[in-house]
């Protein structure tokens, strides 16, 4: 085809309208995909804290049974940490040093409570500091059950139990 006595120029490039329309889906699948990114990075983060608190109750308990010294786990509400530390002696210490740096809770994740049974009484915890103290005898007396409920802003939950005859612990779902 000729216009004006020329062959007409193949069309190259793209329009301002194609460019605008595709940078216009870019946008929302942005958008899309970055909640749920988010959504996915907190639960992460979450599942990352749960596990490494998991740790550090095992930690406590067989450092207390290979050093024949007392170690306790510490709760603290307010700074949202949980560090483990060792007595200085094999029941009833009377001081007590940190062993590993305190693990924190992520942004979004919480501590929402420790509660322990002892004797059938049930007291649980929600502010102030906790100890869950390990014995070189492989007990977590005076307490008989040890939980630990943690949650995140995506409500999900997850309960880790310490019974205090054995001190085994178990990670489950949810919270009770």
């Amino acid at each position: 085809m000729k216009r004006n006595g020329q062959p007409a120029m193949r069309r190259k490039g793209f329009t301002l309208v194609e460019l605008v329309i595709v940078i216009a889906i870019i946008g929302i699948g942005a958008m899309l995909a970055g909640s749920s990114v988010l959504q996915w990075i907190r639960h992460n983060e979450s599942v990352g804290f749960h596990r490494e608190l998991f740790s550090r109750v095992e930690d406590a308990r067989t450092m207390a049974f290979s050093s024949r010294r007392q170690h306790r786990l510490v709760v603290d509400f307010s700074a949202r940490t949980v560090a483990v530390e060792r007595g200085n002696a094999g029941a009833n210490s009377t001081s007590w040093t940190a062993v590993k740096s305190p693990v924190s809770a992520p942004f979004g994740a919480v501590i929402d409570n420790v509660v322990t049974t002892q004797g059938g009484a049930t007291t649980a915890s929600t502010s102030g500091t906790v100890a869950i103290t390990f014995n070189p005898a492989g007990d977590t007396f005076p307490s008989d059950l040890v939980r630990i409920c943690i949650s995140n802003t995506l409500g999900e939950q997850w309960t880790i139990r310490v019974f205090g005859w054995t001190t085994r612990a178990r990670l489950e779902n949810g919270c009770s």
